[in-house]
């Protein structure tokens, strides 16, 4: 049943991008900001708590928000909550490392630039006592030999502080190629008063060495050199923001035909948890609109929705007087196969459609892909379904299955009662006798960590979820109370 309050995602805009006026405001914003440091390195009572030091510099975390934060927001990245750069972004592999800054692409995650701030006094790249390189590029390339030949800190060409910042920049770039399948576009490494920018970092850290793919500054050449900086690190030269959502018809401003890798079917949920009169314990209402996310072949996605009238999620009564889904579900899937084929109709051909696996996937915490991505205002997701057009089905896997029942489920039975109204607290929408609850505490214990709509709704019965098979192996499947 369509109806309920409209969403609220952002209509879909198109704001052409003049480089030209970017640059130039980038040239201005960096001139101020080079000039509020001076003014503000010039005070002699920076930290009025401390004994009186006139040649003290900031450390890391003033460096940040005198310096790195504000250089980001100039060169088009945005920190905070609906932003696109993490902070102190988990990178878990051997063991979990913590990244200052990465900006990533809004909707898919995918990193674009790795920023690792240090103090402002920290040395300029600098070669170790009787060693000369023509260039601090020609060190750099040099110092990450030393490291890749696995040879230790006190031999390096470089300084021991550079010897560790190489040494842990390489270890970033490693493990997003390496674990999670990440070519690093960009990546540098920045004090108030000197960045390096690492063109190619993946090529470089991983690849051939070439000293013309490091660039180095010092804070007397920003200005001088702000083109090259806005060329390199501005967010608009490293990837084409679109609108969330689009339209069909502005599909093609920002990708061709032969640009797509696949087309995936999902939705958007809104849930609401006001829903009813506020004299009475609120009952959940959930809103659903099909969506198409559609992945360029660098990964980049697309989301692209033609309707803003919700589809309420809700039973309805059969003709035998039971309670299905099947209306729901039917009304989702006419309105995402008509979107599908106007996204078909605006590229000019049929769209590559693979399976749910390769889906890029939704941004996290720790740069790993989710079928369910979160949207900055709470109790919103994109929920990525493959060639199915709900994350449910119309009935469980599993026929007769007596765990949908809390009086049935004996000493497996969930808590102390069974759910008999829709709960926001417990986030149960489906309840008790429904086919689409679950009432085992084996069950839920299982899948704490493993349920992608847990947010949605906790007892779902994932027997009617369409993430079955990514959430559970065959092995576990088979294991069910409820079985296979």
């Amino acid at each position: 049943m369509a109806g309920g309050a409209p969403s609220a995602l952002p209509t879909a805009r198109t704001h052409p991008v003049n480089r030209a006026t970017l640059l130039n405001l980038f040239k201005q914003d960096l001139g101020d900001l080079l000039e509020a440091i001076e003014h503000a390195l010039a005070k002699p009572n920076r930290d009025p708590y401390a004994e009186f030091n006139p040649e003290r510099r900031p450390h890391e975390h003033d460096t940040r928000l005198l310096f790195v934060d504000e250089l980001l927001s100039h060169l088009g990245w945005k920190r905070g909550a609906g932003g696109n750069v993490l902070e102190e972004a988990r990178l878990q592999g051997a063991t979990t490392k913590f990244m200052d800054y990465v900006g990533v692409v809004d909707i898919a995650g995918k990193p674009l630039l790795l920023v690792e701030a240090k103090a402002w006094d920290k040395p300029f790249v600098s070669a170790r006592a009787g060693v000369a390189f023509a260039t601090e590029a020609e060190l750099i390339v040099a110092a990450i030999q030393h490291i890749r030949d696995g040879k230790s800190e006190d031999t390096s060409p470089a300084i021991a502080e550079w010897h560790k910042y190489l040494h842990q920049v390489e270890g970033y770039v490693r493990t997003l190629k390496e674990q999670y399948g990440h070519d690093l576009p960009r990546a540098m490494i920045v004090s108030g008063e000197w960045l390096v920018v690492f063109k190619r970092p993946t090529q470089t850290f991983l690849g051939a060495l070439v000293p013309g793919d490091i660039a180095v500054y010092r804070r007397q050449e920003f200005a001088a050199q702000a083109g090259e900086l806005f060329k390199l690190l501005h967010r608009s030269s490293l990837t084409q923001d679109a609108p969330i959502p689009l339209r069909p018809a502005q599909l093609r401003q920002f990708l061709e035909l032969a640009d797509v890798a696949g087309a995936f079917r999902g939705v958007h949920v809104h849930y609401d948890h006001k829903g009813g009169s506020r004299l009475f314990t609120p009952r959940p209402r959930i809103s659903i609109y099909p969506a198409m996310f559609v992945v360029r072949n660098d990964d980049v996605i697309y989301t692209v929705m033609d309707n803003d009238t919700p589809v309420n999620l809700d039973y309805e009564h059969d003709n035998v007087g039971g309670e299905t889904l099947a209306p729901h579900l039917h009304a989702i899937d006419a309105r995402s196969t008509a979107l599908l084929a106007a996204c078909v109709q605006e590229l000019g051909g049929p769209l590559p459609s693979p399976p749910l696996g390769a889906f890029p996937g939704f941004p996290s915490d720790i740069m790993t892909k989710t079928l369910v991505g979160n949207l900055p205002e709470a109790n919103h997701w994109f929920v990525a379904t493959g060639n199915s057009s709900h994350f449910l089905l119309v009935e469980p896997r599993v026929a007769d299955c007596r765990f949908h029942t809390w009086a049935h489920c004996g000493a497996d039975a969930i808590g102390q009662s069974a759910i008999s109204v829709r709960s926001v607290e417990q986030r149960a929408f489906f309840i008790d006798s429904q086919q689409h609850h679950c009432a085992n505490q084996v069950v839920q214990d299982r899948r704490t960590k493993k349920c992608l709509i847990a947010p949605i709704d906790s007892r779902i019965c994932c027997q009617v979820c369409a993430f079955l098979d990514h959430c559970w192996t065959s092995y576990e499947k088979a294991n069910l109370p409820c079985g296979e």
